[in-house]
Order: C-alpha cells, then structure tokens, then sequence
C-alpha cells in the first residue's frame, strides 16, 4: 500500500481516497449517511503498507465481527516500532457508535483507551503506561451531536456510501480513541470518479472509486476533562 493515495483493499472494490476536490465547496449539512450495508459479518481483509521506494514499513488487518447483536469493527497495524489494535461497537444497521477501544504498544510502553457512548454524551478514558513510572489516567467528556459516527469507523462507514459519480454528503465524526485531544469535526465527501488501480498481482479490474474528503473541526461545549490518579 502506497502512503500517498490511500489504497484500501475493502472487499466490494477498493476505495481511494484524496484530499483534493473540496476546498472550495461550501459545507453540506450534516446528515446520517449509511445507505446499504455491503459486507458479511466475519469478513477480514488483511494489506502490506509501503513507503514511496515500495519498501514494506507494515502491515495492517480490518475485521468485523457480530458481538451480543452489534457489531465490532476492528483494526490492527503493527511494525517493528508499534503495535496498534482498535474497535469499534456499532449499531449492526446505523453503524452509530455503542463503545469502542485502543490500545497502543510501543518501545516507551502502552496507551489503553476506552469509550463508552450514552445518550449525547461520549465518555473517553485513556491509561498511560510505562515503565518506571506511575501509571496515568484521564477522563474527557464530549458532547455527541446528530448524524455522529466515530472515526474509528470512517473505513468501513465509506463503503455503505452510494457509490455514484458526484454524491456528496456530510456528517459528524468523533475523534475519540486518538493519542492527542479528541475532538467533534464535519467530515465532508464527494465521490469523484471510478479508475484502475496498479496493485502488486497486476491491474485491479474490480471498480475502484475515488473520492474526496474534508474535514472540518468544530468546537462544542462539553464537560472539562477530568484528571485521575497519577496524571
């Protein structure tokens, strides 16, 4: 997989995705986008990440799995420095976020983080852990508006998109389980054309769409973070 040009090899067709094409759009309301469901529950798709000299600098794992009704939609990239495994709980038909969770391994030691959706409100808890040191916690809490999805999701929430020439919608995504601050944005997107695509067995004739994406942060008012123990 190319670093430029994200290539996401997602069963039905692959996705490309750019930044180009929306800077100078206005912003679309926001709206729920889920449109059709396309995948089986136990579908996994497994890539190799390359760097622009095509060497492999990872590897990385997309998983959905049926759990006590909802479903899970898991993520896992590794390299020699790293290990980063998340999911997310979703609503099997609106793919609106129910909990989710991040645990990030490296050299310097573990960043654990939980989320816990209730009603409009999003719960996040992080728990740093390394060695020699007292473990951290923190506690945020953030304001979830209409027509949310978490970004943990936003790779399998694109494929349910209708995928037709120029189709355009906007939505909110929470920036929950990330390292830095999380955060509401308005994540824009226009579907651009569909292409071939070079991939290491030859050209893809399946039907690959290239589309665009903006985002655009929003501040909201919440709860202030609350610190815990050893912060």
């Amino acid at each position: 997989m190319r670093s430029a040009g994200l290539l996401l090899a997602l069963g039905l067709g692959s996705v490309l995705l750019t930044a180009c094409g929306l800077a100078d759009e206005e912003l679309l309301p926001t709206q729920d986008i889920v449109t059709s469901i396309p995948w089986k529950v136990g579908e996994e798709t497994s890539y190799t990440i390359l760097d622009n000299d095509e060497e492999v600098v990872g590897s990385g794992e997309l998983r959905i799995d049926q759990e006590d009704g909802q479903l899970r939609l898991s993520q896992h990239y590794q390299n020699p420095d790293f290990d980063d495994r998340s999911s997310v709980l979703v609503d099997p038909e609106t793919l609106k976020p129910v909990e989710g969770e991040r645990v990030i391994t490296g050299e310097d030691g573990v960043l654990r983080i939980e989320v816990h959706y209730s009603g409009d409100v999003a719960e996040i808890e992080r728990i740093a852990t390394e060695e020699g040191k007292e473990e951290e916690r923190r506690i945020d809490r953030m304001d979830v508006p209409e027509h949310a999805y978490d970004v943990g999701a936003s790779l399998f929430l694109w494929r349910t998109i209708p995928m037709q020439v120029d189709y355009r919608a906007a939505y909110r995504s929470m920036a929950t389980a990330v390292v830095g601050k999380s955060q509401e944005n308005t994540v824009t997107l226009r579907v651009l054309r569909q292409e071939m695509v070079e991939v290491p067995a030859g050209p893809s004739r399946r039907g690959e769409w290239r589309f665009a994406r903006r985002v655009a942060s929003n501040k909201r008012p919440g709860t202030a973070p609350t610190a815990l123990a050893g912060s």
